[in-house]
């Protein structure tokens, strides 16, 4: 773990901001007013009725989700090589838990704890596969802010920038390849999934 993610503090700050993130889209759903959370539980009824009605065009679904999580991606990655993006990438990443908070809060809201069933569906292995992206992507962006303020500023040359860089390319491929193969499970595997736990369990 230490050599895919090589610096604790910043790896314990990601995972942090993630989970408040997480805690914070539970908690907005809870404070919600009467009329927002019927919203809510409307589209999260239409949704399950989609998949258990085979409503759902797979292929529109991964379009959506392949381009979502790559410009999320991509867009982390270029804001970690200026100083002022690591404000934006930190509310990016909360933003990432916040909406993972919020969907699975969401299905526990309608089918109670028969919700939990469908959350841990919609979790595994989607949603850890886009955390996993998210802690890379981000704790590199992090990274590279820093030895770009220590060449700038403190005229700090023991870390070579050429080196780094090239290690922030190959995070980049290795998100990008990741970030496939969440969109494929998201838009195929999770939909068929949830039909059946709908089927057996809702």
């Amino acid at each position: 773990l230490a050599i895919i993610l090589p610096n604790k503090r910043v790896n314990l700050f990601i995972i942090f901001v993630i989970l408040l993130g997480i805690i914070s889209g539970s908690i907005f759903l809870m404070i919600l007013n009467e009329n927002d959370k019927t919203l809510v539980i409307n589209q999260i009824s239409t949704f399950i009725s989609n998949i258990n009605s085979n409503n759902i065009n797979n292929f529109g679904a991964f379009k959506n989700a392949i381009y979502e999580n790559l410009v999320f991606v991509i867009l982390i990655w270029i804001l970690g090589m200026s100083m002022i993006g690591i404000i934006i990438n930190i509310f990016l990443v909360y933003m990432k838990g916040f909406i993972l908070g919020f969907s699975v809060s969401s299905l526990f809201l309608v089918y109670k704890y028969k919700g939990l069933l469908a959350s841990v569906i919609y979790v595994f292995p989607t949603s850890i596969i886009n955390v996993i992206i998210t802690i890379i992507i981000s704790v590199y962006s992090i990274l590279f802010t820093i030895n770009l303020w220590k060449i700038i500023f403190l005229r700090d040359h023991t870390n070579s920038m050429g080196k780094f860089l090239k290690k922030y390319l190959l995070v980049l491929f290795i998100c990008l390849l990741l970030c496939l193969v969440s969109s494929l499970s998201e838009a195929y595997l999770i939909p068929s999934l949830l039909k059946l736990i709908i089927k057996l369990f809702i």
